[in-house]
């Protein structure tokens, strides 16, 4: 018997400008939000604070950055990674822009916050060194034990050496229902298939290759019209090498992910 597997509706929810106002404020920018049909925006001297609205292509997604401060610059001391964790937990909590965790047995939703530092390599000529560059705080996100991945499911936060982050980006949903429910393709499937899709290449160049990666996700994409679906998909990780080196030491070639509907 074949494995199921949830096809879901998202609904994104629409912000009004006391909302964006209120963010505004907590992100210590000044300015009067803009609305137009697809969204809300909010300009200050040096920062930007933009929501995609309902029916916009990358509807709900939250995007903030601060352009007074390069992303990459050294800095002396990075913001504590308890206090980046604590201020995004806040800020979504605050903002209501955490997803619903629905009492539906078909929804097992998990969503959590990490923080990390992120370092660099200084080279004076002499000798290199690691400095502080940023700290990061990303999402994790589950849904029935499947990884949610794409630009309007996740959460991204880049802190430097002040207590509000220097870009912002929340993607995430207001409620899920189930839109159907379809029987899951295995992976042996998927590598079938994209083991003939690469064989047909062989008339353009003859060319070897690797399936390094298979994995099973639930994409968020843009959305595109239509019911806003939230749909599984197998994103496959796929590397190039030229004959040349077949029975060499191996050299890593060029790669690309292929994206196959997990569902049938």
């Amino acid at each position: 018997m074949s494995e199921k597997v949830y096809l879901f509706r998202r609904r994104t929810r629409a912000l009004e400008p006391e909302q964006l106002q209120a963010l505004s404020e907590y992100l210590e920018i000044e300015g009067e939000p803009v609305k137009t049909d697809e969204a809300l925006a909010l300009r200050g001297e040096n920062r930007a604070l933009v929501y995609a609205q309902p029916c916009a292509r990358l509807a709900g997604q939250l995007f903030y950055v601060d352009q007074s401060t390069a992303w990459g610059e050294v800095i002396k001391k990075s913001v504590d990674e308890k206090h980046a964790l604590d201020w995004s937990h806040r800020l979504i909590e605050a903002a209501g822009l955490q997803p619903d965790r629905s009492r539906d047995e078909d929804q097992r939703l998990e969503f959590d916050l990490v923080s990390f530092p992120t370092e660099g390599v200084v080279f004076d000529g002499k000798e290199r060194r690691r400095v502080n560059v940023a700290t990061n705080v990303r999402s994790q996100i589950r849904l029935n034990e499947i990884p949610v991945v794409g630009p309007r499911g996740k959460v991204r936060m880049l802190f430097k050496g002040t207590r509000t982050p220097v870009m912002m980006l929340v993607g995430l949903w207001d409620s899920l229902e189930v839109y159907e429910e379809r029987d899951l393709v295995s992976e042996n499937e998927v590598a079938r298939a994209v083991q003939d899709r690469l064989t047909d290449r062989k008339a353009c160049g003859e060319r070897t290759y690797n399936l390094n990666d298979i994995r099973l996700v639930y994409f968020a994409g843009e959305y595109e019209g239509g019911p806003d679906l939230l749909a599984p998909e197998y994103h496959v990780e796929v590397e190039h090498r030229d004959p040349a080196y077949r029975g060499k030491d191996p050299i890593q070639g060029p790669r690309q992910v292929i994206r196959l509907p997990a569902y049938r």
